[in-house]
């Protein structure tokens, strides 16, 4: 009997991962979007967040299999938990990607993309939600941490496309005035991506600090 839990443990983790990798995805299909529009970007990445939902589903229908069947132990109680509010956040991600999706096509043609660093804020939104994913799954408070701690970073490079922003639509009035509000708005997207992949080593910690 505890050998099939396990299993199916080791299956929830599994469905954990595969989720991480949707996001993961789903933000790599947000930079290319932004490096080179082409029709049909939205509707891949839209293809990619309804993926994340489905994967929330299905591991949701996993967690109450476990609760209700298996009649977990409490410190498994406190993972299937734990992993029940983690997809959450990750569900989260996939419409912050979407979400950029939807603005790309208005900058597409805007040189001030260029300008601000934009794509480094993707490349650690990106770097975040996957070690974030990893940390859960391998109970790592060294991983958990790191990624908290680089949470810095993406804020650094959101305040520093904000300061581009400014700077460039002082010099150009209203020519760049559109284009910068729209970037603004992905950057922002992709500092709440952060905050969520942070959310989700703040809940490894909770869960494995001093054990």
């Amino acid at each position: 009997m505890r050998d099939r839990y396990n299993e199916e443990l080791k299956d929830l983790n599994a469905s954990l991962v595969e989720m991480g990798k949707l996001c993961k995805e789903a933000i790599l299909k947000d930079v290319d979007a932004l490096a080179d529009a082409k029709p049909g970007d939205l509707e891949e990445i839209k293809e990619v967040s309804d993926a994340i939902v489905k994967k929330q589903e299905y591991i949701e229908g996993q967690c109450y299999r476990l609760i209700l069947m298996e009649q977990p132990v409490a410190s498994d109680l406190r993972n299937i938990s734990a992993v029940s509010k983690v997809i959450v956040d990750m569900q989260r991600i996939g419409i912050n990607a979407l979400d950029i999706a939807e603005i790309v096509p208005y900058v597409a043609d805007s040189p001030l993309k260029n300008q601000v660093p934009i794509l480094m804020m993707a490349d650690a939104a990106s770097y975040m939600v996957s070690k974030s994913v990893e940390a859960f799954v391998e109970k790592s408070t060294d991983i958990a941490e790191s990624v908290i701690k680089y949470d810095d970073t993406v804020d650094d490079l959101f305040n520093e496309v904000k300061t581009s922003v400014i700077e460039a639509i002082r010099n150009n009035k209203k020519k760049d005035a559109a284009s910068g509000v729209d970037i603004m708005m992905i950057a922002k997207y992709f500092e709440r991506m952060g905050d969520h992949a942070e959310n989700i080593a703040h809940m490894v910690k909770y869960l494995y600090d001093n054990r």
